[in-house]
C-alpha cells in the first residue's frame, strides 16, 4: 500500500481538485446572466499507483490521488451549428419582410393618399367633363377640376417613384453599415483566434475567449450566413459564400460594389482585393437582393413608371381623336420627358379648357364622347387602374408571405437558442448542488490531511515513549 507520506499527496490532490471545482462553479454562477457564456466543468482523472520499487511503497498498488486534466465547456457542436443556421434564416427573412413592409407602406393603399384614389379622381373628372360638355356655366369648372386632378395624378406618380428611390438609398446606406459591422466582426474573430492560439500554446484555459468567438460567429452568421471550419490548433476559419473571410489570425475586408448615388443600379459584395462574394444568407443577403435591379424597390419604381407610360399612351390615343377649341385634332393630353424615368417625366399638356378635347370633331360643343371614353379607360381589362391594383395585391401577398416566413424562422431560431441554453446555459439549482458537493469534497480531503498529520505526529514524536 502507499506510504504515509504518499497519502499526504493523495489527500492534497483531492484538496486541489475540489478547490478548482469550486472555482469553476463560482465562475459559472458569476456568469449566469452573461450572453453567450457556456458553463464549464473540471475534468478529473484518477492517478495510477507508483512503481512498487519506489522507496515509499509496499504491498498493494492502489493509486496516488486525482489530477485535473482540463476545464471543459459543456456545449454541443450540432446545436451550435443549428443556432447559426437558424440565425442566418431568421436574419434573411426579417430583413426581406422589413423591406417589403417599407414598400407596402409607401404605396398608401388602400387610402385617400394612394395612387388608386388619384386614378379614380382622374377618371371621375373626365366623366364630369363629359357630362358638362357645352355648358358655359359648369364646363369651365369641370375643366379646371380635370386639369387639377391630372396634375395631382402626375405628382402622385412622381412622389411614389421618389419614395421608392429614397427607400433604395436608405437600404443602400444600411447595407454599407452592415458590411462595416461584418468587417469589424471579422477582425474581432481573427484577434480572438490569435489570443486563443497563444493561450493554448502555453497550456492555459481559453474557454471565455472561445465563448466570445462563438458569439461573434453567431452574429456573423445572422448577417451573412457564414459557416466555420475548425483547425487543429484551436483556431476557426470563417467562410462567406464558400470564400474564406477569416483565416486563422487574419481577416479579409468586404466592400459593396455599384454606385451609391445612382438608385436601382446593381449592388454586390466583394473582397477589397476584387474577388466577388455571394452571401449565402443572413440579413445582408436580403438587403443585397432588395437593392438588385429586380429588387422590391426597383419593382416599385418600375410600377410607377409603367403607370405613367400606360396612362400617357392610353389617354393620348383617345384624346388625339377629339377636337380642341380651335377644331383641330391630334393633340396629346400627357407628355413624357424621354430623358427621365417615365414616373418623373410625366406632365400635363393642356393649360386651360381650350386645350382639352372632350368631343369628336364636328359633333358640336355639347359632345362629350371623347371625355367619356377616356373616363372608362382605367377600368377596362388591361387598363391602368386594374394593372396598378394587381401590382398592389402582389406586393401585399409578397409582404404577407415574407412576414410569415420571418415568423417561422424567428420561432426556429428561438427554439435553437433555447436548446443551446438548455445544453450550455448555467442552471443555478445545479450549480448550488455542485457547490455543496465540492465543498464536502474539500472538507473531506482536509479531514484526510488532518488525520495523516496526527498519524505522522504520533509516528515522529511519540514512537518509543510507551512504558517510560
Amino acid at each position: 500500500m502507499a506510504s504515509t507520506f504518499g497519502l499526504l499527496n493523495s489527500a492534497y490532490s483531492g484538496l486541489a481538485a475540489a478547490r478548482a471545482a469550486l472555482e469553476v462553479t463560482g465562475q459559472n454562477v458569476a456568469n449566469v446572466n452573461t450572453p453567450g457564456y457556456t458553463r464549464q466543468r473540471v475534468d478529473l482523472a484518477s492517478l495510477p499507483g507508483v512503481d512498487k520499487s519506489s522507496l515509499f511503497t509496499t504491498g498493494l498498488n492502489i493509486g496516488t490521488g486525482v489530477q485535473i486534466t482540463g476545464i471543459s465547456r459543456i456545449s454541443d457542436s450540432l446545436i451550435d451549428a443549428r443556432v447559426r443556421d437558424t440565425a442566418s434564416s431568421s436574419g434573411y427573412w426579417t430583413a426581406a419582410s422589413t423591406a417589403l413592409s417599407v414598400v407596402e407602406n409607401g404605396l398608401g393603399e388602400p387610402g385617400d393618399t394612394g395612387l388608386s384614389a388619384s386614378l379614380t379622381q382622374f377618371s371621375n373628372a373626365w366623366q364630369t367633363m363629359a357630362n358638362t360638355a357645352g355648358n358655359s356655366t359648369t364646363g369651365p369648372a369641370a375643366a379646371s377640376a380635370l386639369l387639377g386632378s391630372a396634375q395631382a395624378l402626375a405628382d402622385r406618380i412622381a412622389s411614389g417613384y421618389s419614395t421608392a428611390s429614397k427607400a433604395w438609398s436608405t437600404a443602400r446606406s444600411s447595407a454599407e453599415a452592415s458590411v462595416d459591422q461584418v468587417n469589424r466582426t471579422g477582425v474581432q474573430i481573427a484577434a480572438l483566434n490569435d489570443q486563443i492560439l497563444r493561450i493554448a500554446a502555453t497550456g492555459g484555459n481559453a474557454n471565455e475567449l472561445i465563448d466570445q468567438r462563438g458569439a461573434a460567429i453567431n452574429a456573423l452568421s445572422a448577417a451573412t450566413g457564414a459557416t466555420t471550419r475548425e483547425n487543429a490548433n484551436g483556431t476557426v476559419d470563417v467562410l462567406i459564400g464558400g470564400s474564406t473571410f477569416v483565416s486563422g489570425t487574419s481577416a479579409r475586408t468586404l466592400q459593396l460594389t455599384g454606385a451609391a448615388a445612382a438608385p436601382f443600379t446593381a449592388t454586390g459584395l466583394r473582397f477589397s482585393a476584387g474577388a466577388a462574394v455571394q452571401a449565402d444568407g443572413g440579413s445582408l443577403a436580403a438587403q443585397l437582393s432588395t437593392l438588385a435591379p429586380e429588387g422590391v424597390y426597383s419593382q416599385a419604381a418600375n410600377a410607377y413608371s409603367a403607370v405613367a407610360t400606360q396612362l400617357a399612351t392610353d389617354v393620348n390615343a383617345v384624346h388625339r381623336q377629339g377636337a380642341i377649341a380651335d377644331g383641330t385634332t391630334g393633340h396629346d393630353f400627357f407628355a413624357l420627358d424621354a430623358s427621365k424615368p417615365a414616373a418623373i417625366g410625366l406632365s400635363v399638356v393642356p393649360t386651360s379648357q381650350s386645350g382639352i378635347a372632350a368631343g369628336k370633331p364636328g359633333a358640336g360643343s355639347g359632345d362629350g364622347s371623347i371625355a367619356d371614353a377616356i373616363s372608362q379607360l382605367g377600368s377596362k381589362a388591361g387598363g391602368v387602374d386594374r394593372g396598378w391594383a394587381a401590382y398592389v395585391a402582389g406586393v401585399g401577398a409578397q409582404t404577407k408571405a415574407a412576414t410569415t416566413q420571418a415568423d417561422v424562422a424567428a420561432t426556429a431560431s428561438s427554439a435553437a437558442q433555447s436548446a443551446q441554453t438548455s445544453q450550455s446555459g448555467v442552471d443555478l439549482d445545479e450549480e448550488t448542488a455542485n457547490l455543496v458537493v465540492f465543498q464536502h469534497a474539500y472538507q473531506g480531503a482536509a479531514r484526510v490531511l488532518t488525520a495523516i498529520d496526527e498519524m505522522l505526529d504520533t509516528l515522529i514524536n511519540r514512537t518509543g515513549l510507551v512504558g517510560r
